[in-house]
């Protein structure tokens, strides 16, 4: 299926790994220009270099802490000027942190706020305008399963879950307001991703006080409420799939919805 997305320019945050990676890849491979932006500069040039030989496509690169305004400033600014447009923002950066209330940080709170939301809102609130000039464009911004439903143990979410939470009460408030400038505003919502950096520090910080630390022991535990065959987690193609549907004309009546790729794990 042809998504239309053939000269179309777009910017993915927290592109160098995992998801980002992977939507970068499919956006890439149905022939954008995609920039990609991160803290790790060699990082960024490996998933560039990668991305480059696989699909032929444009790739451009931008060292971006999405926390810090000045930083956000320039991050869009300069793919305006490499690309000449930005037809679509993946707001993918994001965080989780997974741990028993009682215990949650101060640090960690403002981190999950500001890596999570805070950034969200910053980076998009700098694109729009560019997209109102050029008469439309295409957002998609990533949250999680934990903005809109209760974890089991031991992935406790009162500080990550309710920034995912504000994700997605932003991407609504968005769809209503810029609708009718022809700028359209969609979620997705993963459950649990294959992601190998992201699950093997899951693997370290929760799992390790208990000396479980057997990977698929602890994948089959975790998602059990998945209704999948053997209860599998998704693999990150299949959620940078979704992105690429929604960032497209080929759903264009869509605007305003929280995707769900959850496997069926939340149930209400």
């Amino acid at each position: 299926m042809d998504l239309g997305l053939k000269e179309k320019c777009a910017l993915v945050t927290g592109g160098s790994a995992g998801i980002g990676f992977a939507i970068a890849r499919r956006l890439a491979r149905e022939g954008a220009a995609v920039a990609i932006c991160g803290r790790r500069l060699d990082r960024l040039q490996q998933a560039a270099a990668a991305l480059r030989e696989e699909t032929g496509a444009r790739i451009e690169v931008f060292q971006a802490d999405v926390t810090v305004p000045a930083a956000v400033d320039r991050l869009v600014r300069e793919t305006r000027q490499a690309f000449g447009c930005i037809d679509i923002l993946v707001n993918n950066a994001g965080t989780g942190i997974y741990k028993p209330f009682l215990e949650v940080t101060e640090d960690e709170l403002l981190h999950a706020m500001q890596m999570n939301f805070f950034s969200m809102f910053r980076v998009t609130q700098k694109v729009v305008p560019q997209m109102l000039e050029q008469g439309g464009g295409a957002i998609v911004n990533v949250s999680g399963i934990s903005g809109s439903s209760s974890l089991d143990p031991p992935f406790f979410s009162t500080c990550s879950g309710p920034a995912k939470a504000a994700e997605n009460r932003f991407t609504k408030a968005l769809a209503m307001e810029f609708g009718p400038s022809n700028i359209r505003v969609n979620c997705v919502s993963p459950g649990r991703v294959q992601a190998p950096e992201r699950f093997g520090r899951w693997v370290r910080d929760i799992a390790g006080a208990s000396g479980d630390t057997d990977p698929s022991g602890l994948q089959r535990e975790w998602g059990n409420r998945i209704s999948l065959p053997d209860h599998r987690w998704a693999d990150v193609d299949e959620i940078a799939n979704l992105v690429a549907f929604a960032a497209s004309p080929a759903c264009g009546f869509m605007t305003g919805a929280l995707l769900v790729a959850d496997g069926g794990e939340t149930r209400d």
